[in-house]
């Protein structure tokens, strides 16, 4: 009988992560049936080094991006559940037992915990997703003790640090968007798991640490100028018709607050041409796309922003929220 749950890290050039995520992955109370590294065309020794670790590897051959290669690990693994792990995260040694015990308990699709910051445990990376009507989404809790953590008590969007799900219940959400390469790909993908009514459950003795911008760097130029585009395409994607009556102040201030960031990190330029390579291909994903209902999407903005304040406080100790919402109002 197969093993109820395969791990699947998807690496490009992660020989310096892969010692730790493979190696907590392996030595789990709960032992996976398999650690399936999925190599998105890395040019270092990572797919040699994931061998001897005792993973096997899916070698991909050239460079795709992060949804590809989650998508064509989750459609080798041959499980009735995977973990999907990213290269710079290391898992506590029950959490495939936790998740999966949760996941069975509530009758659950999916099941994600918190996520602490790997050079201090005690700090919050985040857990799960909250989506402005901006589409700037923030990771709940980042940068928040690990005591202060709040279980969501209304929608949440998973993310794809860590995360436990059901492989045909991923398959019939879509996959992930390869139109996103990497960056938010969780979050569209997330967004569609909340129109499907996909139920899931936020586990807190569930705990991961990510080290965070491992593969790319934080604010590089790269990171910057596919997050510009992806959110974008979250709005080209899932805002219904109309959209910029009832969220265009929204998106606008957001969008330039994200902006001022990138021109304080010195990628202005990446952070422009991720909003060009959005546009150019607005027209057809706007085509092509169902966009989500509206009354729904409007509800769950503001459970996201009330989530969000909730966290920050009134006024927001972070400055870009701070500021959203003075420039862009307040739901609810």
């Amino acid at each position: 009988m197969p093993a109820p749950v395969i791990v699947v890290i998807p690496n490009f050039n992660g020989a310096h992560l892969l010692g730790e995520c493979v190696g907590s992955a392996l030595n789990q109370t709960l032992p996976p049936g398999e650690v399936l590294v999925v190599d998105d065309g890395s040019t270092d020794d990572s797919p040699q080094l994931a061998v001897s670790l005792g993973a096997r590897v899916l070698a991909l051959g050239r460079n795709r991006g992060f949804a590809h290669a989650v998508n064509a690990g989750v459609l080798d693994a041959r499980a009735e559940w995977v973990a999907i792990v990213n290269s710079d995260v290391t898992l506590a040694t029950d959490w495939i037992a936790r998740s999966l015990a949760a996941a069975h308990a509530a009758h659950a699709e999916y099941a994600g915990g918190p996520i602490t910051r790997h050079d201090n445990p005690g700090v919050l990376d985040g857990g799960y997703d909250l989506l402005s009507r901006a589409a700037c989404p923030w990771r709940a809790g980042s940068g928040f003790p690990v005591a202060t953590l709040q279980v969501p008590q209304g929608p949440w969007l998973p993310s794809l640090t860590a995360l436990l799900i059901r492989r045909q219940t991923f398959i019939d959400a879509g996959l992930l968007d390869e139109a996103f390469g990497s960056y938010l790909e969780d979050v569209d993908f997330a967004l569609r798991l909340q129109r499907r009514e996909v139920p899931g459950v936020f586990v807190p003795d569930a705990r991961a640490a990510h080290r965070g911008s491992a593969t790319f760097g934080a604010w590089s130029a790269r990171a910057t100028r596919l997050q510009s585009r992806n959110q974008v395409l979250l709005v080209a994607r899932h805002y219904p018709d109309g959209w910029v009556s009832e969220y265009g102040r929204a998106v606008f201030a957001g969008q330039m607050l994200w902006g001022a960031l990138a021109l304080r990190h010195g990628v202005a330029s990446a952070w422009l041409l991720g909003k060009l390579d959005a546009l150019r291909s607005w027209r057809r994903l706007r085509r092509i796309c169902t966009p989500a209902e509206a009354g729904r999407l409007a509800a769950n903005f503001t459970a996201w922003e009330r989530a969000i304040l909730d966290w920050q406080g009134d006024p927001p100790r972070d400055a870009f929220w701070r500021w959203y919402f003075r420039l862009a109002g307040r739901q609810g």
